[in-house]
């Protein structure tokens, strides 16, 4: 028995069977030809066989008569599409759970709803699904959880000006200002809420701006600056500006990620 391929050639065909194994969909009449180094899997044996498949630019995808996906592969430089094996890949054996793909395609909507549906008939094609039993989504968990507010202080803790400097920096502005700055360094200070504003073409120029601006403010006020705190920008955690600070003897901080 001989067999041919697409460019017309031939291969002599030593074994014929069926495979059924785990993670594989189930095919039959697979023969083994002489002196053919790939897997080659025939289009036309699959459609035969009952299963759909899908061809788009890059993609190709096989599915059963449950729309369940048993294969997918992606085109290659020769222009054939070649199987990426996936243990995600639902086969003939297993279905995901209808209760969970449900709680999926409206949103994550709650179970009780998904009952009022299922009971009112609202839904096409809608399985009967349990509306009462136990289930866990970690993504609404995650989706529910809110953050503490902050008591506000009716009292200020500081007791004079320059014992605390908050500093930010602004930016990328989409417009630049007329002498082309699209950045803006902000200080306030944490006792008067008193508030500094420079403008900056790039932010290579904060840490330079900062120091000039400190002593500035250290001369006007006659005080020296305790401690300056900012996030974690790269722009403020540069050597140039540490070494500022050990200098001045200013005590800088640091936020702590994602808060106020």
């Amino acid at each position: 028995m001989w067999t041919c391929f697409g460019d017309g050639a031939k291969g002599r065909i030593v074994a014929k069977g069926n495979i059924k194994k785990k993670n594989l969909p189930y095919l039959n009449d697979v023969r083994y030809v002489e002196g053919l180094k790939v897997n080659l899997i025939s289009v036309n044996q699959l459609c035969d066989q009952g299963y759909t498949i899908n061809f788009s630019k890059d993609t190709c995808v096989v599915t059963d008569e449950n729309k369940r996906v048993l294969m997918h592969g992606f085109r290659q430089a020769d222009n054939g599409y070649h199987w990426i094996f996936n243990n995600s890949d639902v086969c003939n054996s297993t279905r995901e759970d209808q209760t969970w793909l449900w709680h999926k395609k409206p949103g994550h909507v709650n179970l009780r709803c998904i009952g009022k549906a299922v009971k009112n008939e609202v839904v096409i094609e809608i399985p009967n699904i349990d509306s009462k039993r136990k289930f866990f989504c970690g993504d609404c968990q995650v989706g529910k959880k809110i953050k503490a507010s902050h008591k506000s202080m009716k009292e200020c803790s500081k007791n004079r000006v320059l014992e605390l400097l908050h500093m930010n920096l602004i930016g990328l502005m989409q417009t630049a200002s007329l002498g082309g700055k699209k950045y803006v360094f902000v200080v306030v200070n944490d006792f008067s809420r008193f508030t500094w504003i420079r403008f900056l073409k790039g932010k290579s120029n904060t840490a330079k701006v900062c120091m000039n601006l400190c002593l500035s403010l250290q001369r006007e006020q006659g005080k020296n600056i305790v401690r300056i705190m900012s996030d974690h920008g790269k722009e403020f955690e540069s050597e140039e500006l540490n070494n500022f600070c050990k200098a001045e003897e200013i005590h800088y901080e640091y936020s702590t990620p994602l808060t106020p």
